[in-house]
């Protein structure tokens, strides 16, 4: 949810290390509690270009990565760094891994009494881009998955907070949003409703004209049926659809 950072209990950062390092311990820390093989570990590091002494680079970067899991540790019991024929774990509750958290909190965010917030909770565990400054081709392909799911997450809280008229909360991060995703149509959209619903017409048509124009440029086309639609209730005034 950021750069590959270890926090002690109270709060303390702990040096985790070099990118490599840090890599090997994302490596580990997205299959949080679950056997992940030496062989996998060496392919989401390395990728193509692994090392001929790749194995032996994991075990040299585990060891060191289970110093720094017993300098976070506020107990013997607290969490480990753990080999098992072949493959490590990493045994820690999930819900000390963001991202493990960050999942559980959206998933829950559906049979949760109070959605928006439980979705809020979650967005606000994001420090930045994901496994910033770590190299390589899986990280890359993480981070683009992952900055979708928070774009879908953002989108869930919106509609949340839109149904609890609270449209005026949701345009800033839905703007911030739009601008990392400026032909995303559902994002486009429902930064288009929440502007109309937070009494910004002019905006909301204003944004519905220059995001036509950049179709048109870009992709040779017009806008889907969604946002054509949306378009014309608002110059009708006609009042939008709450989901």
């Amino acid at each position: 949810m950021g750069p590959v950072e270890v926090w002690c209990g109270d709060d303390q950062p702990v040096d985790a290390g070099g990118p490599r390092q840090r890599t090997v311990l994302a490596a580990l820390a997205v299959d949080v509690g679950r056997l992940v093989p030496v062989t996998t570990l060496i392919d989401r590091v390395w990728g193509a270009e692994a090392p001929a002494q790749g194995r032996h680079a994991v075990h040299v970067y585990a060891s060191r990565i289970r110093k720094v899991i017993d300098r976070a540790s506020s107990g013997p019991r607290d969490g480990a760094l753990l080999s098992r024929a072949g493959s490590y774990v990493l045994d820690l509750p999930p819900d000390r891994v963001d991202l493990a958290r960050f999942r559980s909190l959206v998933t829950g965010a559906a049979t949760a009494g109070n959605p928006p917030a439980r979705l809020r909770q979650a967005l606000d565990l994001w420090r930045g881009e994901p496994l910033a400054g770590l190299p390589g081709e899986w990280a890359a392909r993480c981070r683009d998955a992952w900055q979708r799911q928070r774009a879908d997450a953002v989108l869930g809280w919106a509609e949340a907070e839109l149904v609890r008229g609270n449209a005026r909360a949701i345009v800033n991060d839905l703007t911030d949003l739009a601008v990392e995703y400026p032909l995303d149509e559902p994002i486009l959209a429902m930064l288009i409703r929440a502007l109309h619903t937070a009494g910004r017409g002019a905006e909301a048509v204003d944004r519905y004209g220059r995001l036509r124009r950049r179709f048109a440029e870009e992709l040779g086309v017009d806008p889907g049926r969604e946002l054509q639609c949306l378009h014309r209730r608002i110059l009708g005034s006609d009042p939008l659809p709450v989901r």
